[in-house]
């Protein structure tokens, strides 16, 4: 049985309320059906729902979000497959393989900065993860993958684990929260509160699947990898397919904005609000 059927009856067995697709059977009572290519078809179920990205954000909803995937989390920490230890672009735990990806583009900008992320993977990332204990993450947490109820209230949907694979749950807390960060300037010309919003996904989190001491600077880390990522993957991405670079390109300058800002704020700071988050939420 592949990976990703794998994941979805597992789920369908272990926490039937976690709202993802269920595999359809076949009249032979088959997951899968081989179409002689090598590759492999399923059916499954449609989900209800309103795509995340097209709803106004609120602190309650920020928190399901953190909440539901938090039971996405402990239904899988029992999940095994073979194929569960692939990499791909977006594994942050392989942030190293993107130099290649960052050298093939001469003109983009912050280079020092970016180059300065992907060099501290080796200090202060990669010994961190010798400790760390690791399952099957969705690795892609973010609003165009999250169905809304039609209130706007809680998260109904969880859609696509095709980046799924074997990694840290602070990995996975991290990508979710960098997609909440809030504006990274106020348009009024106030003080914008870029973590404020990312901490009530953290602090969901939290409450419902209790974090590390140790995951709070792993969090931080990884939100500013995966920030990094998004910058050099998609303009990466659009250089070698043209036709499809507005496609591709659709979130690079807030994500551009995001690792600016994000990259000023000191490593403290972030992880001391954090832990405060995590405090507040019990």
């Amino acid at each position: 049985m592949s990976f990703l059927t794998g994941i979805l009856l597992h789920l369908e067995q272990n926490d039937s309320a976690i709202p993802v697709q269920r595999v359809e059977y076949t009249p032979s009572g088959a997951a899968e059906v081989p179409l002689g290519d090598g590759r492999l078809a399923r059916m499954t179920t449609f989900l209800e729902g309103r795509l995340l990205a097209g709803v106004p954000s609120t602190p309650a909803l920020r928190r399901d979000i953190g909440a539901t995937l938090a039971r996405l989390s402990r239904a899988l920490r029992s999940f095994r497959h073979p194929a569960a230890r692939r990499t791909h672009q977006w594994d942050l735990q392989n942030a190293p393989a993107l130099r290649p990806l960052l050298e093939d583009l001469p003109g983009v900008t912050q280079r020092a900065e970016l180059t300065g992320v992907l060099d501290r993977f080796e200090t202060a990332v990669r010994p961190a993860l010798a400790g760390a204990a690791t399952q099957v993450i969705h690795t892609d947490f973010h609003g165009e993958n999250l169905l809304v109820s039609d209130d706007a209230a809680t998260i109904c949907g969880v859609l696509d684990f095709g980046d799924s694979l074997t990694g840290p749950v602070a990995m996975d807390v991290a990508v979710a929260a960098c997609y909440q960060l809030g504006a990274a300037a106020d348009p009024a010309g106030g003080l914008a509160d870029l973590l404020g919003p990312a901490l009530d996904v953290v602090a969901g989190y939290h409450a419902a699947d209790p974090l590390r001491v140790a995951d709070l600077p792993l969090i931080r880390e990884f939100i500013l990898l995966r920030l990094a990522t998004r910058v050099i993957v998609s303009q990466w991405n659009a250089a070698r397919e043209p036709s499809n670079s507005g496609y591709l390109l659709r979130r690079t300058g807030q994500a551009t904005e995001h690792f600016e800002a994000f990259g000023k704020i000191p490593a403290e700071e972030v992880v001391s609000r954090l832990r405060a988050a995590c405090e507040r939420a019990g």
